[in-house]
C-alpha cells in the first residue's frame, strides 16, 4: 500500500522553466546579451559612414533599440560584409524582442567572422526557448572558442536539457564544473539533469553541492528531498523536506511528499499531521483522503480507514486501489457480504492482482459462499503457488459441503505443509481429518460426493 511519494518529473519541468525565464527565452532583454564592443569597429578611421554606427551605439546604451535599426540598416546596405554591424543589428532586434531577425543578424554575422564568440553566444540566449538544438549548436561554437570558459559550457548543457537531451547535457554541466567547481546553477542543473535519466544517486550528490554553496536555495533543497525520495530514502527525505518547508512553508505538495515519507517510516501520527497543512493544496481531495485512508489501515483503525476512503471513492470511483483497500477494512469490520461486492469489482476490473483475489477468496469464505470461495481459490492457484493456510480453507470449505474425501486430502495437505507452526489450526485439522475418514469407513457412499 504506498501512494507514490515524490514527482520529479514535473518537479524538474517547473524548475527548468524557471530558469530559462532568467535568461529571458526569445524575448532576452538587451542587457543580460553579450553587448556590442565598445570599441570602434575595424573601418571605423578611415569609413565615412561611421557616424551611422556612433548613432546607433547611443540609441544602444539608452536602450531605444527602435531607433538604432533605421542607421544599422544603412550602415548594412553600404558595408553589408561587416560583421560587427550585424551583430549591433541582431542585438537590436533582441531587444525589440523580434527573434527571428535577430537570430538571422546574429547569423550573418558569425558567417562573416566565424570566430566572434560573442555573436554566437547571443543567439543561443535568443533561441534558448523556440530552438533549444539550435541554441546548443550556438554554444558549442563559444565552447570551441573559449574553452577555458565554463559559462558556455554551462548554457549549452542547459539548452541540451530544455532540448530533451539530458545525457549530453550532463556531460557539458560536467564540463563547466571542472572548470568552475563551485559553481551553484551548475551543480543545481547537472542535479536536475541526473533526475531525468533515474539517476537519483547522483542527483543527490549534486543536489547536496548545491545547499552548501548556497542553503537557502528553496530549489535546491527541493531537489534534494526529490532525489532523496526517488532512493526510498524516506527518513533522510522526511528531513529534507522539513528543512525545505522552513523555507516554503505554504508548499502544500511538499507537505503532502513528507507525509507520504513518514508514512513509509510507520509514523503514522507525524503523516496524519503533514497531511493536515497539505489540506487544500496541490494534492487532490481524492488523494488526501486515501493516503490517510492508508494510514488508518496501518493503524488498524478499520472504522476511521472505511470511511475515509469510501470519501475518496466518491471523488476518484475508479481508483482501484482504494476501493481494494476498502473492501479490506469491511472484511475486518466483518461486513463481509459489502467486502465481497466491491472486491468483486475490483477483481473483474483487474483479474491478475493476488491481493485482490486474497481478500475476495476470505471474503467469500467468512461470508459462507463455500463454492465461490474454491472457486475464487482456483483461480488464485493459478497466480500464485497455494500456501499452507489456503488448503486449511480450502478443506474447511469442502467439509462445509461434505465433499469428505476432498476435505481428508486437503487437511492432510495443510498438515504436511504447516509443520505445526500454527497450532489451533493443526489440533482442528486432525480432528476433523480423523472424524472424516471414520464417517468415510462407516459410509463408502460419501466418496461419491
Amino acid at each position: 500500500m504506498k501512494i507514490a511519494a515524490h514527482r520529479n518529473g514535473k518537479w524538474a519541468r517547473v524548475c527548468l522553466t524557471m530558469f530559462l525565464l532568467s535568461f529571458g527565452g526569445p524575448a532576452v532583454a538587451a542587457q543580460t546579451q553579450h553587448k556590442p564592443s565598445a570599441k570602434s569597429s575595424p573601418r571605423e578611421k578611415e569609413d565615412p559612414l561611421q557616424p551611422l554606427l556612433v548613432e546607433a551605439k547611443d540609441d544602444i546604451n539608452k536602450m531605444d533599440f527602435a531607433a538604432a535599426i533605421e542607421p544599422l540598416q544603412k550602415y548594412i546596405a553600404e558595408r553589408p560584409d561587416i560583421p560587427y554591424a550585424h551583430f549591433q543589428l541582431a542585438y537590436a532586434y533582441t531587444g525589440l524582442k523580434r527573434v527571428e531577425e535577430a537570430r538571422a543578424e546574429y547569423s550573418r554575422a558569425v558567417a562573416l567572422d566565424p570566430k566572434m564568440a560573442a555573436a554566437y553566444l547571443n543567439l543561443g540566449l535568443v533561441l534558448m526557448e523556440s530552438d533549444p538544438s539550435a541554441a546548443a549548436d550556438a554554444f558549442r561554437h563559444v565552447v570551441e572558442l573559449q574553452p577555458t570558459e565554463s559559462r558556455p559550457r554551462f548554457l549549452a548543457g542547459l539548452a541540451l536539457e530544455h532540448a530533451g537531451k539530458f545525457p549530453e547535457a550532463i556531460e557539458q554541466y560536467r564540463g563547466s564544473l571542472a572548470l568552475s567547481p563551485n559553481d551553484y546553477e551548475a551543480h543545481f542543473s547537472l542535479g536536475r539533469a541526473l533526475i531525468q535519466t533515474r539517476d537519483a544517486a547522483g542527483a543527490e550528490g549534486q543536489f547536496q553541492q548545491a545547499v552548501a554553496l548556497r542553503g537557502d536555495s528553496v530549489a535546491a533543497r527541493l531537489g534534494l528531498a526529490n532525489s532523496l525520495l526517488a532512493q526510498k530514502k524516506y527518513d533522510a527525505a522526511s528531513d529534507a523536506l522539513a528543512e525545505y518547508l522552513k523555507l516554503k512553508p505554504g508548499d502544500a505538495a511538499a507537505h503532502f511528499d513528507r507525509a507520504s515519507a513518514l508514512l513509509n517510516l510507520d509514523r503514522y501520527d507525524d503523516a496524519l499531521a503533514e497531511l493536515e497543512r497539505s489540506d487544500g493544496g496541490a494534492a487532490s481531495p481524492a488523494d488526501l483522503m486515501k493516503m490517510r485512508g492508508e494510514i488508518y489501515i496501518r493503524q488498524k483503525k478499520w472504522k476511521e480507514a472505511r470511511e475515509t476512503l469510501a470519501q475518496a471513492l466518491v471523488a476518484s470511483p475508479k481508483d482501484l486501489e482504494a476501493s481494494a483497500w476498502l473492501g479490506h477494512a469491511d472484511i475486518e469490520l466483518k461486513d463481509y457480504a459489502a467486502a465481497v461486492k466491491i472486491l468483486r469489482s475490483v477483481y473483474a476490473q483487474n483479474p491478475q492482482d493476488a491481493v485482490v483475489l486474497r481478500d475476495l477468496t476470505n471474503a467469500l469464505f467468512l461470508n459462507e459462499d463455500y463454492p465461490s470461495a474454491l472457486e475464487a481459490m482456483d483461480n488464485l492457484a493459478k497466480l500464485e503457488p497455494p500456501a499452507a493456510g489456503s488448503w486449511f480453507i480450502r478443506a474447511i470449505c469442502y467439509d462445509k459441503l461434505s465433499r469428505v474425501v476432498d476435505a481428508i486430502e486437503a487437511y492432510q495437505k495443510f498438515l504436511d505443509m504447516d509443520n505445526e507452526q500454527h497450532a489451533n489450526q493443526d489440533i482442528e485439522a486432525r480432528h476433523r481429518k480423523a472424524a472424516l475418514e471414520k464417517e468415510l469407513k462407516l459410509d463408502p457412499k460419501l466418496r461419491k460426493k
